[in-house]
């Protein structure tokens, strides 16, 4: 996950992806004219410590009136200058945060589901709630990351000032030796410059911090003195049971979205193995690399599943103009109106599926950040110990402590990210309380709602759910599909993608494994392997293994050979020569 470390969470940030386009067919005017619901110049005043279920509460209460208003008259006021693929271009290109192009992808499919229901539903009052709901599913979310950087900056803030009055003292000192007798050593000067680096840093990390406590201030509407938060833990759902695969929550979805419900009323009732099919037929690429082993933190998986995004947001926009220049009513008008529902469902499936990965990439992240935490650390404490410590090693340890404030801070970041992944995975599922009538109350019922009654709703969710669901075929051919020459594609996008990706695993230097087929069956993996080994003598010299993998609930049988990153790699360009697809790991 490649992240600047600088995040800012508003009302503003959370709404900016979906400064959506106009709805502007001729004729057409479904504005939403909401009413007020409450008054954020008075809000509930605070009572103990906020815990993250109080601040999604209070953030979507007193900022939903003015989120669901801007959303409304951005999705269905004309405006000639910003076109619905400008949007996902801005959203895409917007540098707020320099994440994994994940976090773009999630809010492009988001903008582009609310622009299609807005186009296939006439009724005021539906999409009225329909905005709302989805609004208030925006501030919450946008919310617990606030609180965790909110709950981080309280701890860190009077660390960082004793930290900078310590350093300050010994600068003071050293300039005050300067003025008097008129030079410094050199040892003395370089000393003096690296506290005054270290102190220009350390304000510029103390600024940002108290931005975030000033950022939580607007979104929850709380004054400062009663910023007092709970944040030793985000809430439950933060131990995230693997066990939940993303079949669980895409059939949840088609159950309980209001979407799919709509659907059902104008066209068809929709089951989750045809949506799934429709979407491993048009997008098959994802899922052939989950099948050989692939994971979200590969630069090749990451930019598959993005294009297939991008690919299929662009499409279902392109269908929304298709239908709306058709006559209303007309049977090409209806037979487009089920194109745009057919791919209304895609997106909403692939929108559970980047909410997974998102939480995966964040669990990977956060434990490649706290090995690097523990190295600091040991640093630190190494440092410590000097018993005359040199002013070279007094900076060195003044930068081991400045580089650990940055780093526990990003780990706080990755916890912020994660459940805010992991929330939004359960709402595209289809598990949200919000409605217009639980925000009219009190913020200590709409905080029990978050809590206890989403907990019911995911526990009747999983009780309801098939552990054991029939699947359509994932694959027609066993292997690497050689037929459409795919692991060669794959190669060549990733030669091709942005420079900020890492290089991409099939072709990395310093892989472990060889990996040369993933089969339905282990008697075919047994097969091919007599067959190559027979066909290559140095490749006959390993001893093979066959390995089970499991893949939505799906056993399969990977051919692997472990040695030297060199020899596998010079081993796996021979076998290309050759026309034989590999995979290096």
């Amino acid at each position: 996950m490649k992240t600047s470390g600088k995040i800012r969470v508003g009302v503003a940030f959370v709404l900016m992806a979906l400064a959506a386009c106009s709805v502007d067919k001729e004729g057409k005017n479904n504005e939403i004219h909401t009413d007020t619901l409450v008054f954020a110049s008075n809000p509930e005043p605070v009572d103990g410590r906020l815990d993250v279920y109080e601040t999604m509460a209070r953030a979507s209460k007193y900022n939903v009136d003015v989120a669901a208003r801007n959303l409304s008259k951005k999705i269905y006021n004309q405006n000639p200058n910003l076109k619905p693929d400008e949007i996902i271009e801005n959203i895409i290109s917007s540098d707020v945060n320099d994440q994994s192009r994940l976090f773009a992808a999630s809010r492009v499919l988001e903008f582009v589901t609310i622009y299609a229901v807005a186009n296939l539903e006439n009724n005021a009052l539906f999409m009225e709630n329909y905005l709302y709901k989805k609004s208030a599913q925006h501030l919450a979310s946008a919310a617990i990351k606030t609180h965790q950087d909110a709950w981080f900056a309280s701890r860190k803030l009077k660390e960082i000032s004793r930290l900078m009055r310590a350093e300050k003292k010994k600068s003071d000192r050293l300039q005050k030796k300067l003025n008097t007798q008129g030079r410094l050593s050199a040892e003395e000067l370089s000393y003096k410059k690296d506290l005054d680096v270290a102190l220009m840093k350390l304000g510029e990390l103390q600024q940002s911090l108290t931005m975030n406590l000033a950022e939580y201030e607007q979104m929850a509407k709380v004054l400062p003195k009663d910023i007092k938060l709970e944040g030793r833990r985000f809430y439950e759902l933060e131990d995230f049971d693997e066990g939940y695969n993303i079949d669980v929550f895409q059939e949840a979805a088609v159950r309980n979205r209001s979407e799919f419900a709509l659907a059902k009323e104008k066209v068809k009732n929709y089951g989750v193995h045809e949506v799934r099919h429709d979407v491993l037929r048009r997008y098959p690429l994802v899922k052939r690399l989950d099948i050989n082993g692939l994971e979200v933190e590969d630069a090749v998986y990451e930019q598959a599943l993005y294009d297939k995004v991008i690919s299929l947001a662009h499409k279902l926009l392109e269908d929304v103009r298709d239908m709306r220049d058709s006559k209303d009513g007309s049977d090409e008008w209806r037979r487009r109106q089920r194109t745009v529902f057919d791919d209304l469902a895609a997106a909403i499936l692939t929108q559970i599926e980047v909410a997974y990965q998102l939480v995966e990439q964040a669990d990977a992240d956060y434990e490649a950040n706290e090995r690097r935490i523990a190295k600091v650390r040991q640093a630190i404490k190494t440092l410590s110990k000097k018993h005359r410590p040199t002013a070279a090693e007094k900076s060195e340890l003044l930068n081991e402590q400045l580089s650990l404030i940055v780093l526990e801070r990003r780990s706080s970041q990755i916890k912020a990210e994660r459940a805010s992944s992991l929330r939004n995975l359960y709402f595209y599922a289809g598990l949200s309380p919000f409605n217009k009538t639980l925000l009219r109350g009190k913020i200590d019922d709409i905080s029990v709602s978050l809590r206890e009654a989403f907990n019911k709703d995911l526990v009747e969710m999983l009780s309801t759910v098939s552990m054991q669901m029939k699947e359509h075929p994932l694959m027609e051919q066993t292997g690497w599909a050689r037929g459409d020459n795919w692991l060669e594609e794959v190669v060549k996008e990733g030669r091709q993608s942005r420079t900020n990706l890492s290089r991409p695993a099939s072709m990395k230097k310093d892989a472990r494994l060889l990996q040369l087929g993933s089969y339905e069956r282990r008697d075919s993996a047994v097969a091919d392997w007599k067959q190559l080994s027979t066909l290559d003598a140095e490749l006959g010299q390993y001893q093979p293994k066959i390995e089970e993998a499991f893949v939505d609930g799906k056993k399969w049988y990977r051919l692997r050979i472990y040695g030297r990153p060199d020899v596998l790699s010079r081993l796996c360009g021979k076998l290309r020569q050759r026309g034989q697809d590999c995979l290096l790991q």
